[in-house]
């Protein structure tokens, strides 16, 4: 039996924990405050006692009882107090109470009464419900097989329902796994109690529910396997008899409209079917593929039913919008939505493997590496969502998921409607939960990871203050505990890049077969082939801009002195980029590493080498999108725009420089003057959940060529600093919020920057101090800047 007992005298809880847990074999939970005891029993999942004092700061014991009682229906109370209460009638009726100083013999013999009603009160149920109708229960076959400890079986032999009905009334306590082709179910049984289940995207009851619905597959059952947590309280009669009701009546419908699962093999649009993957909320989750560009996509389809409500139509096209804005390496990237011949959907990157809920249900545990990039990877996630105040749905285990390369990924969370802005500690607690569950409670992790987690779960100043003080501490420990290629390149882009270098070969073996009397004519073919298939070397954008020396305007109208200096006119290319890495990579350094840089770090950016290649050859995308040598490099940090600029003899420009070669000595708002022209710069004015579609009015949908925008040309003559990509600078800058950081500064507009309204922000006074100098982002590049000019 779980006691939980609540005080805000941390002397009273401790004491009286000790004693109820010398008294027996209950598990004891201590609490200091009303909201603290409401976070346990949302990591247990239930109470079956709950001790509280009355009268506490924050929630008192009245409310915090009414708070449990929706998640623990049969919980019983007991109340301790100092206070006379006989005002509050309402709130005490059949509820025990303890005056302070409590007397223990009066506790401990309160607790086993409220045992002994709890037993009491499932008898009854199970009396109630004893005329469940039977399910023509084999009872030869399956008495044999509940004999055993451990069981397997076939649908085809049993009936799920009959399986289910005899662990049930065996008193059975275990896991039932249960797997109907690529689809997998899994009930945790307590005495005979169906306590917890999950299944796809579903959990609890839905989760039993889809389940029972299934005629044909392949069980086994694991004799002792605890539940990871407990989310069911109803009897197992009424799961069921509702399951079944609910199966039938399905069955009943399904001449009327077509089930989702009969897609398998067909085409949506641009999509083609390939098969199931699961269900959630909203409908069924299909693997397939975009034809236009070859690419292996999951597919999200609106349920049938909710097709004929426009309100959930339009709330399911504007989620996906939502979420097809957010581009975060952290986040699974959501590539467009869309209707088909009345059928809505929305097309998501494809992950190959499982979620954090999946390993807990299947009785298996993370291992130390997996936590720890697991933690990192979501905290650079949710520090990207809410920095820029992007509504939000609740972290979940089934939110967060490991590829076939074992590198975790967090689901794209981001609704049109929810919190804009959660409060930090909350989250880190929450994710700290979620990974010590999958842990085992941390059992199985080192002291190290231990020791963050429970960091994790502290709140105040004790605690993690930020995501990226959270952040930090991993990178600490990576070193200790990442194997060296824990964040390589996954399986999917190694494909891709295998597919170049193979069809490289296949050209260059082609050339060798040619004979000397087509030469002339060979060479002409091959170049054309060369201009179709390849987009060529790339040109160096070295030329700089003499900004000369003297006052200018600096942000809201302060007018400031520079002396004079030199900056690129162009961004740095990705084709300019590879030069330096294939420098290093030629003679390796690190004189060109800032001092504060972590050790070992490499300066490749993420997923440098997909990256590469889809910026040589026309028929490779990066992210679907099509890039060049010529596009601004991208996912790169702080760290490796520093080294790239020094190892040009340059460095990166100030806030202040860059800002004065943006807006002229006068102060323009925008580089061609105070008035916004969406024509005029690469922004988010047409930016689309779609990367293989242009700008409908910038001409852009993602990264836009160095030298595209004419327009978009400081009084200098400097070209993209109003839109394209962000840049990294040289200053550094605390942080707007708290807590309270000192990062780099990151200055311009980008092709995804945009306002509160969801109008563009590429207005040329816009600050960014929210990246460590450490992390990336896909909209962030630079330029470098020089005191002296530029060599001829």
């Amino acid at each position: 039996m779980k006691i939980l007992i609540v005080d805000d005298e941390k002397e009273i809880v401790d004491s009286l924990a000790g004693i109820v847990a010398a008294s027996g074999t209950h598990e004891v939970y201590g609490a200091n405050s009303g909201e603290q005891a409401v976070q346990i029993v949302a990591h247990l999942g239930q109470i079956d006692v709950l001790v509280t004092d009355v009268v506490m700061q924050g929630m008192d014991g009245f409310v915090l009882r009414q708070n449990l009682l929706t998640a623990c229906p049969a919980m019983q109370t007991i109340f301790i107090t100092g206070y006379d209460l006989s005002e509050y009638p309402g709130h005490l009726a059949s509820q025990k109470i303890l005056n302070k100083p409590v007397n223990t013999i009066e506790l401990l013999a309160s607790i086993e009464s409220a045992h002994t009603t709890i037993q009491r009160t499932l008898e009854e149920e199970r009396a109630a419900n004893s005329g469940v109708p039977e399910f023509n229960v084999n009872t030869a076959n399956l008495s044999h097989l509940m004999q055993r400890q451990g069981f397997t079986g076939k649908l085809d032999q049993f009936q799920l329902v009959d399986i289910i009905q005899m662990c049930c009334l065996s008193r059975r306590s275990g896991r039932l796994r249960i797997a109907k082709g690529v689809e997998k179910g899994v009930l945790f049984l307590q005495d005979g109690r169906i306590v917890h289940a999950v299944s796809g995207g579903l959990s609890a009851e839905e989760a039993v529910y889809r389940v029972i619905s299934w005629d044909f597959g392949e069980f086994s059952f694991d004799e002792g396997i605890e539940p990871p947590k407990v989310t069911i309280q109803s009897g197992w009669e009424h799961l069921v008899m509702d399951g079944v009701r609910r199966r039938d009546e399905s069955r009943g419908i399904a001449h009327e409209a077509p089930e989702e699962g009969g897609l398998a093999n067909k085409s949506i649009g641009d999509y083609k079917i390939n098969r199931k993957l699961g269900e959630g909320e909203w409908g069924e989750v299909f693997e397939a593929t975009q034809i236009s560009v070859q690419r292996p996509v999951a597919l999200k389809v609106l349920r049938q039913d909710l097709h004929l409500n426009p309100e959930a139509v339009q709330q399911f096209i504007a989620d996906a919008s939502a979420k097809a804005n957010v581009q975060h390496p952290s986040i699974i990237s959501v590539y467009e939505a869309g209707e088909s011949n009345g059928v809505y959907f929305y097309a998501r990157e494809f992950v190959d493997g499982v979620t954090v809920a999946d390993i807990s249900a299947q009785g298996t545990t993370l291992t130390d590496s997996q936590a720890l990039q697991t933690i990192r990877v979501v905290a650079e996630a949710l520090s990207y969502l809410n920095h820029y105040k992007i509504p939000h749905s609740e972290l979940q285990a089934g939110s967060i998921f490991f590829g076939s390369d074992n590198r975790p990924r967090l689901a794209n969370l981001s609704t049109v409607q929810g919190e804009q802005t959660v409060a930090v500690q909350k989250e880190i607690r929450l994710l700290s939960t979620l990974i010590s569950s999958a842990m085992q409670e941390g059992a199985s992790a080192t002291p190290e990871v231990r020791s963050l987690l429970t960091k994790m779960k502290i709140e105040g100043n004790g605690g993690f203050l930020s995501w990226g003080a959270l952040i930090q501490s991993v990178r600490a420990l990576e070193p200790q505990v990442l194997p060296k290629d824990a964040y390589k390149l996954s399986a999917q882009d190694q494909a891709a890049v295998r597919a170049v270098e193979a069809e490289k070969k296949r050209q260059k073996r082609a050339s060798l077969i040619s004979t000397i009397g087509m030469i002339a004519l060979f060479w002409v073919v091959l170049g054309v082939l060369f201009l179709k298939f390849f987009h060529g070397q790339g040109r160096d954008f070295k030329d700089m801009i003499e900004i000369p020396a003297g006052e200018f305007v600096y942000q809201d109208g302060k007018k400031m002195e520079l002396p004079a200096f030199y900056i690129d006119k162009h961004e740095v290319t990705i084709g300019m980029y590879a030069k330096f890495l294939k420098a290093l990579e030629k003679n390796p350094t690190t004189e060109f590493d800032n001092e504060k840089q972590p050790k070992g770090k490499s300066h490749k950016p993420f997923k440098w080498d997909l990256m590469l290649m889809a910026a040589k050859k026309k028929s490779v995308t990066y992210e679907g999108a099509h890039i060049d040598l010529n596009t601004p490099v991208f996912f790169l940090d702080w760290f490796d725009a520093y080294a790239y600029a020094k190892w040009r003899g340059h460095r990166l420009p100030t806030e202040q420089e860059w800002e004065k070669a943006a807006r002229g000595a006068e102060g323009n708002l925008f580089p061609w003057g105070n008035e916004f022209d969406p024509k005029k710069s690469n922004s988010a004015i047409d930016m689309s959940g779609n990367p293989t579609l242009k700008g409908s009015v910038d001409g852009w949908n993602r990264w836009a060529n160095v030298d595209s925008h004419g327009g978009d040309k400081s009084p200098y003559g400097v070209i993209n600093m109003a839109g394209n990509v962000a840049e990294w600078t040289g200053s550094w800058a605390e942080t707007t919020e708290p807590p309270i950081e000192v990062v780099p500064v990151i200055r311009g507009g980008s092709f995804s920057s945009q306002k509160d309204d969801g109008n563009p922000d590429v207005i040329l006074t816009r600050r960014n101090v929210v990246l460590l100098a450490e992390q990336n982002a896909p909209s962030v590049g630079f330029r470098t800047a020089s005191d002296t000019p530029p060599k001829k």
